[in-house]
């Protein structure tokens, strides 16, 4: 277990996978790419951060020689990113302007709400949408599961809600607790999706929950904290963006909560809400997962660290970076793969993909001492040496090495600190 506070690293990609009548693609020397996110406004480091990713992945794949389109080789342009300001409305209106100049492909938009409030238009028109980092599990299932059908198109790139409330839930069950809080924003689809899901899989799992809800415009929260605090729980879970969290926090800590605090991957941004001369030390007692972690020693993470730095000044990225990243990477592999950028095409390639993560995420083992490596965020020689001595159980035949995941999470249960 990292500290930072400490980030469970969790890999997960959830996507449609069906396909959409022919339209799009061009004869452009140019792969158009457009994209939408906040760059203004209470969540604007998580735009900032996206538009950061993008550029800098089509910068590396352009200086590599670019895109392969059947042959052709072809540049990547990033057409425009329009700032929606994490508004639904804005992000529909954003993707009606993207397609209106051709774009191939949209990566966006960035908050759960603000995807959602482009779908409908995207559905219409066919266009491949990746959202790097919209958690929401309606995003790409549907309202109520029932909808993938209809959104063929949309993918993702992140893990989805209700897979880090579980796994926050089950992170409290290993760690003996037996009494949990929820504070969260009922104005919010994000910070209510994780509250379900931690909710019922804490009360399946024994746990005694009392779920809290309040308002976007809360501000003051130290009357949430007061039966909280008189009423002994050991756990306090605060699904919600980082601006709302780090109050939620400092309240809480300086009003006599001594307990842990869990949270979701909003909180990533609560660092940079740190003024000078501010007590962090709570910080200790609160963990939150998230797609990655900045401070691993995995190869993988190390390389896209130092050249994010190196294009930014030394900025340290967060996870939406990251995840944009990794979006202009899969829509690269999925147009080669489909040998196109017409948008039915480019849509089944990106499907095929998206399945074979799932299907990799779903396994209950992970393979070779590079998949332990970064399943636990480290370098090889570490993982080497916990193979060695023997500190997680592993299954071999020839060269290939096997371990079961719940043996990789007592292991990360047993090593926390």
């Amino acid at each position: 277990m990292k500290k930072l506070f400490k980030v469970m690293s969790l890999l997960m990609v959830f996507v449609s996978l069906f396909t959409l009548a022919s339209c799009g693609g061009n004869d452009d020397a140019t792969v158009k790419i457009g994209s939408s996110g906040p760059l203004s406004g209470s969540v604007s480091i998580y735009g900032q951060a996206v538009k950061k990713g993008v550029e800098l992945a089509i910068e590396e794949i352009n200086k590599a020689g670019g895109v392969n389109v059947n042959g052709t080789m072809k540049q990547l342009e990033l057409v425009d990113f329009i700032n929606d300001e994490a508004d639904p409305n804005k992000a529909g209106t954003a993707l009606t302007t993207l397609v209106s100049k051709d774009v191939d492909v949209v990566i966006g938009a960035v908050t759960s709400g603000a995807t959602e409030g482009l779908i409908s238009e995207a559905v219409k028109v066919g266009v491949p949408v990746i959202t790097p980092t919209g958690t929401a599990d309606k995003l790409t299932a549907g309202e109520n599961g029932d909808e993938r059908d209809l959104r063929a198109n949309v993918f993702r790139a992140c893990f989805y809600d209700s897979y880090q409330g579980t796994y926050m839930a089950n992170y409290a069950k290993s760690a003996g607790y037996k009494k949990a809080y929820v504070l969260y924003n009922n104005d919010d689809d994000y910070s209510v999706g994780l509250k379900d899901a931690f909710v019922e899989t804490a009360k399946s799992a024994g746990i005694e929950v009392v779920a809290q809800g309040y308002g976007k415009d809360v501000k003051d929260f130290t009357t949430y904290w007061a039966p909280i605090t008189a009423g002994g729980y050991q756990c306090v879970y605060v699904p919600d963006y980082y601006e709302n969290v780090y109050n939620i926090l400092t309240t809480g800590y300086s009003n006599g909560y001594k307990g842990v605090c869990y949270g979701g991957d909003g909180w990533d941004g609560v660092i940079q809400q740190v003024k000078e001369g501010d007590d962090v030390s709570f910080l200790e007692n609160c963990f939150y997962t998230n797609h990655y972690f900045g401070a691993s020693e995995n190869e993988v993470v190390k390389t896209f660290v130092q050249k994010y730095q190196a294009k930014y000044d030394g900025e340290t990225p967060v996870s939406f970076a990251a995840l944009a990243y990794d979006a202009v990477y899969i829509v690269k592999q999925a147009i080669e793969q489909a040998g196109s950028t017409d948008y039915a095409k480019v849509v089944e390639a990106l499907g095929k993909k998206m399945e074979k993560l799932i299907e990799q995420q779903n396994s209950p083992f992970v393979h070779g001492l590079d998949g332990l490596a970064r399943y636990l965020g480290i370098g090889e020689t570490v993982a080497q040496e916990i193979k060695n001595n023997r500190e997680i159980p592993c299954s071999q035949r020839g060269r290939k090495i096997w371990f079961k995941k719940s043996d990789i999470e007592k292991f990360m249960q047993r090593n926390k600190a």
